[in-house]
């Protein structure tokens, strides 16, 4: 690198001719495991190599989450998550699409997101104490629209026919030329994308949870505001997006908040008196409740009768839980006295709602994917659950609410956040760096927005679990066993 030459004769005698080279190498050639010739990208005096670093990155439409590793230790010094600064500008990939064609669009959501990494790096730089001079290279994931707007390209050709990004392959940047403050030497690793809405993050999620080394038959489930699906094993992979709304990851929640300290994720509920427990990650105060929480929080207020099987709360129940709010009828989770707020916590009927339609649309989307490949979920032998809303997931909860199917427990398996997982791992071994651009040639993608099919299913899926109980057996079973309740109200759809 030029940059190098011009300080090389300088730190070569500051080091007594004894230096540290870091070198860079971008991909494999094409088909081959062969690697290409090494680039020497920073020089420095001394030896240095104890003090290697790397971030890795989610870029997603609601949350950024971000890594610091020690790259000779093959672990994670530091780790930080925040929301996406573009929200301001809209809560969904389409919206903030549409903001870019203002004047200076792309360039404030360029901004926003770039400011958003660049205060994750500071905390992560602040738990470590490490200097940011010796961080060698960045890999980053995130949806095709994300991807496209940090790298300052104009996503509208994404809703323009014939609907497809600009590219699904990008070559390494220096991450300092888009803002991102951290050494010129810095090179900045995008995965690629599938299509318009199949991203960089399905990609990373699937080398993560190494879905492409094995025959098993596996679905596999990347929850956030776009929904992603995969079905498929080593030989074959199809894949389609749904939307699914930012209730996941705590958006559009009137107490919703991101999987960090406070935010209340186990629920449980006293059926004589109806009074909840409740436990919060960290074991912090109750701030407010996370992706995870609202899922455990919804299957057991029906379980225990609390609400109906479309989302209203029965209000001839003898408790002082269920009262009428601003915005109807809401069950209070935590009074005030016992919150980090100073104010009641609490879950409304349209946060109810809202993730009636977010698990829906998941649902619907997995349904309508499993039978295009002419099979049905009992016969899938896996399934991978990837997200960032809550440290850990109740799968047990996820079926009682129709969000996972109704299957075998053990089939199933919780990875976390599957993009962050996958850029981690990829920015410890370059060999991965292959098998990305391989899984993204792959994978067939099937469009949903105008599958017939994919709306019946989402609407017959906008019920606690399913308006087809024969769907959810188990979840049926334990259900009809609660004494009934006229609804009196019905949810609209």
């Amino acid at each position: 690198d030029f940059s190098v030459i011009k300080k090389l004769a300088k730190v070569l005698r500051n080091g007594r001719w004894k230096v540290t080279v870091t070198t860079l190498i971008t991909a494999a050639k094409p088909r081959t495991k062969e690697w290409r010739r090494p680039r020497v990208i920073n020089i420095e005096s001394g030896d240095t190599r104890e003090k290697h670093y790397s971030l890795a990155f989610d870029i997603g439409t609601t949350t950024i989450s971000g890594q610091l590793l020690d790259l000779n230790q093959g672990k994670v010094i530091a780790e930080s998550i925040d929301y996406n600064g573009q929200i301001s500008y809209g809560e969904d990939v389409i919206t903030r699409i549409a903001y870019c064609q203002k004047r200076g669009g792309l360039k404030k959501l360029q901004q926003a997101v770039t400011a958003t990494i660049n205060g994750v790096i500071r905390e992560l730089k602040a738990q470590s104490q490490i200097d940011a001079k010796y961080i060698g290279h960045i890999i980053l994931a995130g949806n095709t629209t994300m991807t496209q707007i940090l790298l300052g390209l104009d996503p509208k050709y994404i809703r323009l026919a014939p609907y497809t990004p600009i590219a699904n392959f990008f070559p390494p940047v220096r991450a300092n030329s888009l803002g991102i403050k951290v050494g010129k030497q810095v090179y900045l690793f995008t995965f690629p994308s599938v299509a318009s809405y199949v991203g960089g993050d399905i990609v990373s999620g699937i080398v993560g949870a190494g879905v492409h080394q094995r025959k098993n038959l596996t679905l596999f489930i990347d929850v956030g505001t776009n929904g992603e699906i995969v079905v498929g094993n080593s030989d074959w992979m199809v894949t389609a997006s749904c939307s699914a709304g930012p209730a996941f990851e705590g958006g559009g929640i009137k107490h919703g908040m991101i999987a960090t300290d406070g935010a209340i994720e186990e629920f449980n509920i006293n059926p004589p008196n109806f009074e909840p427990g409740i436990s919060t990650i960290g074991g912090a105060k109750p701030k407010g409740i996370c992706g995870s929480g609202l899922i455990n929080t919804v299957a057991g207020l029906l379980e225990a009768g609390v609400i109906s099987q479309n989302g209203k709360f029965n209000t001839d129940l003898p408790t002082k839980r269920i009262r009428e709010g601003t915005s109807g009828y809401e069950y209070v989770l935590s009074w005030a006295a016992e919150t980090q707020t100073g104010k009641d916590i609490v879950i409304t009927e349209v946060d109810i709602d809202n993730l009636i339609r977010a698990k829906a649309a998941m649902y619907a989307g997995c349904q309508t994917l499993v039978k295009s490949v002419g099979t049905t979920c009992s016969n899938l032998e896996q399934v991978i659950i990837a997200g960032a809303f809550g440290s850990h997931i109740n799968v047990e909860k996820c079926i009682t609410i129709g969000f996972l199917p109704d299957i075998p427990r053990n089939r199933f398996t919780f990875i976390g956040n599957g993009s962050l997982l996958g850029a981690r791992l990829t920015s410890f071994s370059r060999d991965l760096l292959d098998d990305a651009r391989r899984v993204a040639n792959m994978m067939t993608n099937f469009e949903l927005s105008e599958n017939v099919d994919f709306t019946n299913n989402y609407v017959a899926a906008l019920f606690l679990p399913h308006t087809n109980s024969g769907e959810f057996p188990s979840v049926s079973k334990a259900l009809a066993k609660l004494p009934k309740s006229k609804p009196k109200r019905r949810m609209s759809v």
